[in-house]
C-alpha cells in the first residue's frame, strides 16, 4: 500500500513551521478564553493574508517555489478565506466585554481587513508580543500551504475547493463543532510484523476512551485483508460505533486513475456488506484529488465526496506529536469549526485526540457525532 497523504501536495512546500502554543499567555480554559484566542490568530492570519494580496504573479510563483499560478483560483481562494475570517471575527468578538485584546471598534465588517492590514506587536499588549512573532511565523506558512494548493488549481485539485454541492468541506458546520476524521486504514493487528501494525485498534481504543465518535475512510485493499484474516464479525466489533466511508480500493489519485469508478464502487460495498450498521455513504478522495465532474457519478451512486479544513499533519514523520497537536490547536482556534484530518495508520492521532479533548473540556467544544451526520449528497 502507498503510504498516506504525507505525499500530497502539502508536501511540496518546505518544511512544516509549528506553533508554539506555551507563548500564548493565558489559560484557554472557558468559551469567552477561546473566543480571545481565537481572535488573536484570525488577525494574525489575516494580517499574513492582507499582505499577500499585494504580491504580483511573479512574486507569487517566488514565494511558492512553483513555476506557474492560476491567478483566478488564488483570487477566489483568498475571497472565501476574507468571507470566512470575517464571519469567524464576528462569531469570536460577541464575548468581547470593555478593554479586552483583540476586540473591534466598529462592527463594519471591513474592520478586519483594516485592522489586520496594520496588526502589530506594537498594537497589542507587551505579554502578548512573544505569541504574536512566533504565529506570525506560523501563520504565514500556513497560508502559504493554502496558496500553493489554490496556485495549481484546477490542474492539480485538492482539498483547497470545491466542485459542487455534493463535496463537504467542513466549512458547514456550527460554531465550536468539530468531526474528526481518520484516513488509510485499516492497519494490520497488533502482534503483526508490519511497522503500522496495531494502529488503527489503538486510534479506535483512543477514541472510546474519550467517549467519542469519528468517521473512517477505508482503503479496500487492506480492509479486505484483514477480513480475510479475520471475520465480519471482528471487523464489526473493530468499527463499533464509528462511521466507516470509503477512501478508494488502494491509495492513488483518483483524478488520475482510468479505474477510479470501480475503486469507489468495489471498496463502497465491501465496507457496507462487512459494516451494515457502520457503513457511511462517503467517499474521500486521496491527497484530495478526483475527476472535477466526478459530482455526477457519485450523486449517481447516493455517495456524499468529503473533504477536509483542517489537515493536522499528522502524516509527517518529521513532526512530533506535541508538535501536531499544537498545529491542530491553533487551526482549530482559527477556523472554529470543521472536518480534521488525521491518519490511523500513523501513530500521532492516538495521542494527539486526547490531549485535544481535554484541552478544549471547558471551551464549549463539541465533537460531531458521525451518526449525526446527513452522508446523503446535498441538491437535486
Amino acid at each position: 500500500m502507498a503510504l498516506a497523504a504525507a505525499t500530497s501536495i502539502a508536501a511540496d512546500a518546505t518544511e512544516a513551521i509549528i506553533p508554539h502554543r506555551a507563548l500564548w499567555p493565558d489559560p484557554v480554559a472557558s468559551p469567552a478564553a477561546f473566543d480571545r484566542a481565537s481572535r488573536a490568530e484570525i488577525l494574525a492570519f489575516a494580517h499574513e493574508l492582507a499582505e499577500s494580496d499585494a504580491l504580483t504573479e511573479a512574486a507569487l510563483n517566488a514565494r511558492l517555489t512553483t513555476d506557474a499560478v492560476d491567478m483566478p483560483s488564488i483570487e477566489r481562494t483568498r475571497h472565501k478565506l476574507w468571507k470566512l475570517l470575517t464571519d469567524n471575527y464576528a462569531i469570536a468578538s460577541r464575548s468581547c466585554v470593555a478593554a479586552e485584546p483583540f476586540c473591534p471598534d466598529s462592527p463594519d465588517p471591513e474592520y478586519l481587513r483594516r485592522e489586520a492590514i496594520v496588526f502589530s506587536s506594537t498594537r497589542i499588549p507587551s505579554r502578548y508580543q512573544p505569541w504574536l512573532a512566533d504565529a506570525a511565523r506560523f501563520q504565514r506558512s500556513y497560508l502559504d500551504e493554502l496558496l500553493l494548493l489554490a496556485a495549481v488549481m484546477p490542474h492539480r485539485n485538492s482539498e483547497i475547493a470545491i466542485f459542487n454541492d455534493n463535496e463537504m468541506p467542513g466549512w458547514d458546520l456550527p460554531d465550536r463543532e468539530f468531526l474528526l476524521t481518520f484516513d488509510d486504514g485499516p492497519t494490520r493487528p497488533a502482534g503483526d510484523e508490519a511497522l503500522e501494525a496495531g494502529n488503527t485498534d489503538r486510534t479506535l481504543a483512543a477514541l472510546r476512551d474519550n467517549h467519542i465518535n469519528a468517521a473512517f475512510f477505508a482503503i479496500g485493499e487492506p480492509f479486505a485483508a484483514r477480513l480475510r484474516d479475520s471475520s465480519s464479525e471482528a471487523m464489526q466489533t473493530l468499527y463499533s460505533g464509528m462511521c466507516v466511508g470509503s477512501h478508494g480500493w488502494v491509495h492513488e489519485s483518483h483524478a488520475t486513475s482510468p479505474r477510479w469508478k470501480e475503486s469507489i464502487a468495489s471498496s463502497s460495498k465491501l465496507i457496507h456488506d462487512t459494516l451494515p450498521e457502520a457503513y457511511a455513504p462517503a467517499f474521500r478522495p486521496p491527497y484530495g484529488q478526483r475527476p472535477p465532474d466526478s459530482g455526477t457519478y457519485l450523486k449517481a451512486q447516493g455517495v456524499k465526496l468529503i473533504l477536509w479544513n483542517i489537515d493536522s499533519h499528522d502524516w509527517d514523520d518529521s513532526l512530533k506529536i506535541a508538535e501536531v497537536e499544537q498545529r491542530t490547536m491553533s487551526l482549530m482556534l482559527l477556523w472554529r469549526r470543521g472536518i480534521v484530518l488525521f491518519h490511523d495508520y500513523f501513530p500521532r492521532a492516538q495521542k494527539v485526540v486526547p490531549r485535544l479533548v481535554a484541552w478544549l473540556a471547558q471551551d464549549g467544544v463539541t465533537w460531531a457525532d458521525c451518526h449525526g451526520i446527513n452522508w446523503s449528497h446535498r441538491g437535486p
